[in-house]
């Protein structure tokens, strides 16, 4: 029995008490929820907040020791195959779950270590720290995964708001460092207390309340296409742009919140403690504002009247028959066909949809590989394809006036990808641009303790690690904006893989002239590389390769991240840090003087992105010949 479009009729809007449950107030509210995850994440990446301890009394780290403990967090953090079998197995819950737990008892670890009560041994820091950074992939998966399921129809803003906290989260946890820790306090336990109790609060709304949708609980025009938006051939639903759009306004105006704190605080070394309780409590106003989209999201009649009976299993097994039958029903209906299918029998939970950016209704060869259907409709769906345009990928030809052009869709598998260059080109881009993630957030504390000297303040360093997430927040937001224009001009997202190269050879030398006051620069710019980075490889990869094929070569592109600290932190950074510092005269309980310091792996590392520069333009001819596009 097909689906009466009369059934995907918004109908009218009916109004609701202010905490009254509805549908659409539930998928809401899991939406903050995974914001809140995003933040707690964000705090994994605060390594340069709690670095400059490390070297205090009781540790008298040297820099190899403290790049050797970042390294192991980065490596881990990286690790993200066991959370794709598990996220596949148990779904979100167990996954959220394991995070948890992973993240605090990594913290609980940090916090003991630096009250005396554990050793300051580097292994027993390294064990605790990497503990709280394989939390997060946990996090990531159980939560911005599982909400681009959830929100299928609005996948851009899932990426656009929630996404962008993976970046500017880490300037939210700086701001309440700087506003409620670093001058109440003495030394940095207590705030590994609050990273802990913020992990158990959030961790345990997401294990409670992330749930990825079922044909009882899906809602029309959030994961099932409306009428109206099949009929205008896709994009993002009317129905529910209203509290996206206060969502997006909330973000935008943190981010500029952030950013000027930020820089008040780097030009205002003596800012009172009220002042910073002011900016604190701001902060998490800020945070608690997104509330706004749960009360103001509109109810409608479709989803009061959806129940478990509309969209049964008898439905589900009949509309996935007739696409097994036919091949050649509409995208729209094999979509919605595919998708129930799928959760009804529990395939919903393919790992290789990870961020998958497609539209809400997407293409035939994409739903046979989600809904898993048999061999026969998938040779008559190969009779169809067009002509390969590179001998790299298989062509299909999307169903749909909405697509409006070829559609190139790589089902082949990792082994055989990696014998042709263009693989190699995205993984070289991706190395370049993650190595100087690594090089500076790892250790912006030591670029700015070398370049600052006796003026070095905690404050100040809080504030560059606040600017660098500010500017990565920023570069997925840009991602996000420019993205559908450059699909309407048929431009391939692959043209953005330019900018974060490009901006990092801009970026990474300005460490070298730029003096202490003016060091937020080259922070933001190179901030800036990282959030384009980040928010560019998700969309290249989803838009060249199967929904069962992105995880793995995904994954695959992580091994650049995973040897970038390898490089530049163990073999290059650390030695040549400590070298100088010896060679001043300072000892291990000192700091190195001047850039020449860390100029070294710094200029390694922009020679490195020089490079990736004609091979991010290289891949972007290939991919947008690929694709048939100007």
């Amino acid at each position: 029995m097909a689906v009466d479009e009369t059934e995907l009729q918004p109908g009218d809007v009916y109004h609701v008490g202010l905490f009254e449950h509805t549908l659409e107030k539930g998928w809401f509210c899991q939406f903050c929820i995974g914001i809140l995850l995003c933040v707690n994440n964000g705090a994994c990446f605060c390594f340069g907040i709690f670095s400059p301890y490390m070297k205090g009394q009781g540790f008298t780290y040297s820099q190899f020791q403290i790049d050797a403990v970042s390294t192991v967090g980065v490596l881990l953090s990286y690790f993200s195959m066991p959370t794709g079998f598990l996220y596949d197995r148990k779904g979100p819950a167990a996954t959220l779950l394991v995070g948890t737990l992973l993240n605090v008892t990594g913290w609980v670890g940090m916090f003991l270590i630096f009250s005396d009560v554990f050793s300051h041994s580097v292994v027993v820091m390294a064990i605790f720290y990497g503990l709280s950074q394989l939390s997060a992939s946990f996090f990531e998966t159980g939560s911005v995964l599982t909400n681009l399921k959830s929100f299928s129809c609005y996948k851009g803003r899932v990426i656009l708001i929630q996404k962008t906290f993976m970046g500017l989260g880490s300037s939210l946890v700086a701001q309440i460092y700087v506003a409620f820790f670093e001058k109440v306090f003495d030394g940095i336990a207590p705030f590994f207390v609050f990273l802990a109790l913020y992990s158990i609060f959030a961790g345990t709304l997401g294990v409670l309340y992330l749930r990825l949708p079922t044909p009882a609980t899906r809602c029309v025009g959030i994961n099932v296409e409306d009428a109206d938006t099949r009929a205008r051939g896709g994009g993002e639903p009317r129905m529910f742009a209203l509290p996206f759009n206060i969502g997006t306004g909330i973000l935008c105006f943190s981010v500029a919140f952030v950013l000027l704190t930020s820089l008040v605080e780097n030009y205002v070394h003596s800012l009172s403690l009220a002042w910073r309780l002011v900016i604190g409590v701001a902060t998490v106003v800020l945070c608690v504002t997104f509330t706004a989209m749960i009360f103001t999201t509109p109810s409608y009649e479709v989803n009061r009247s959806r129940s478990a009976g509309d969209v049964d299993a008898d439905d589900v097994e009949g509309r996935a028959s007739a696409v097994h039958a036919s091949g050649t029903i509409s995208c729209a209906t094999a979509a919605n066909a595919s998708d129930d299918a799928a959760m009804t029998k529990g395939y919903d939970r393919d790992y290789g949809t990870v961020e998958d950016l497609s539209r809400c209704a997407v293409s035939s060869v994409e739903m046979q590989c989600i809904a898993g259907l048999q061999d026969g409709q998938e040779t008559s769906a190969r009779q169809q394809r067009a002509s390969p345009v590179v001998p790299w990928a298989e062509s299909s030809v999307a169903e749909g006036d909405a697509q409006e052009r070829l559609s190139s869709l790589n089902t082949k598998s990792l082994w055989t990808n990696l014998q042709h260059r263009e693989l190699w080109l995205l993984w070289l881009v991706c190395f370049a641009a993650w190595s100087a993630m690594t090089v500076v957030s790892s250790n912006s504390s030591r670029i700015y303790q070398a370049v600052a000297s006796d003026s070095f303040s905690l404050t100040v360093n809080s504030v560059f690690v606040s600017i660098y997430g500010v500017a990565s927040a920023v570069g997925r937001i840009l991602v996000g904006a420019l993205y559908p224009h450059m699909e309407h001009r048929r431009i391939h997202v692959s043209a953005m893989l330019l900018v974060p190269p490009s901006l990092n050879v801009a970026g990474l030398p300005l460490f070298l002239i730029a003096p202490a006051r003016l060091l937020f620069v080259p922070f933001f710019v190179v901030g800036l590389g990282v959030g384009f980075s980040w928010g560019t490889t998700v969309l290249v990869i989803t838009s060249l390769f199967s929904s069962a094929n992105c995880g793995k070569h995904y994954s695959f592109l992580y091994t650049a991240g995973m040897l970038s600290p390898l490089i530049f932190n163990l073999a290059l950074f650390g030695p040549l840090y400590d070298h100088f510092q010896a060679k001043e005269g300072h000892g291990k309980e000192g700091s190195c003087e001047g850039v020449i310091c860390f100029a070294v792996p710094l200029v390694v590392c922009t020679v490195v992105n020089m490079f990736a520069i004609p091979a991010a333009y290289a891949f972007y001819k290939r991919s947008s010949a690929l694709l048939q596009m100007p």
